[in-house]
């Protein structure tokens, strides 16, 4: 398993050589209000990760906050999974909340972790097999926490002045201050020097896009990927598909902005810009 991403064919190869966890990646969309999948058939020897639950850190008044390594340790140690288990996420709409699943296991130094390309959709596609939810026994999860996956507002500021890149996962409307954002008191626009890669452009039915159309919209997007870049989006969720797109085009200083737009828009000490 060399790369970030597994096929379908993939992963059922993988599983029949070795025990993967698969864990399902859950979250509403914040935009439209569209629940996720919480109650259907799942792909066999999975467990949930749910970001609208336990899978965030809902203390610091912002929708989805990495929580403490030991919060997240525990809740992955109560799914049944250890530092050493292998793991493939997945997403129940293809890709969507399965890239931040990633992101936040990486940042907590897992290592054998993997995402699904096209998800859940793409392995029923391939009529693959699915099942009923299982209970999986207590574990003790060991972190090692990794610097460098997730950045801060401070951070982000600083960032302004330099060479590094902001590039912010928002639809272009939204990016520019032309509609109001879904979450209120939030200002519309974006931050100074920011560029804007709509995170559904990364993305053709649910799966990523072949690497050389990525490396095309990075530089379209006049994005240097052998410079520093943060991402950023609503709530820290979309922007991990930016950076995995930029990770899988060979850039190697990606963060995500955890606060993104939430935090961001909605503080006034914080320079925003709109495009007229």
């Amino acid at each position: 398993m060399a790369s970030v991403l597994l096929s379908v064919g993939e992963l059922a190869n993988v599983m029949q050589q070795k025990p993967v966890t698969l864990v399902r990646a859950l979250m509403d969309d914040p935009v439209s209000k569209t629940p996720d999948t919480r109650t259907a058939m799942v792909l066999p020897a999975s467990v949930d990760f749910d970001l609208d639950s336990e899978g965030s850190d809902h203390t610091t008044g912002l929708p989805h906050s990495m929580p403490s390594a030991n919060d997240l340790a525990i809740y992955l140690g109560n799914q049944g999974i250890t530092a050493n288990t292998p793991i493939a996420v997945y997403d129940t709409r293809g890709i969507y909340s399965a890239p931040r699943v990633w992101w936040m296991l990486k940042a907590l130094g897992h290592q054998d972790v993997y995402i699904l390309n096209g998800g859940q959709p793409a392995w029923e596609k391939a009529a693959l097999p699915v099942s009923e939810q299982q209970q999986y026994g207590k574990l003790t999860y060991q972190a090692t926490p990794r610097p460098g996956w997730f950045a801060n507002s401070g951070a982000v500021l600083q960032a302004i002045n330099t060479e590094a890149q902001l590039v912010d996962a928002r639809s272009a409307p939204r990016f520019k201050g032309e509609v109001s954002e879904p979450r209120e008191g939030v200002r519309s626009g974006h931050m100074p020097g920011a560029f804007n890669i709509p995170f559904d452009t990364l993305l053709k039915s649910g799966h990523f896009l072949p690497v050389e159309q990525l490396k095309a919209i990075f530089d379209r997007a006049n994005i240097d990927l052998r410079k520093p870049i943060i991402c950023t989006c609503g709530s820290g969720v979309t922007a991990c598909i930016i950076g995995v797109a930029a990770l899988l085009c060979g850039a190697t200083q990606v963060s995500v902005y955890d606060g993104s737009w939430s935090e961001w828009g909605a503080d006034t000490q914080y320079p925003v810009v709109k495009d007229m």
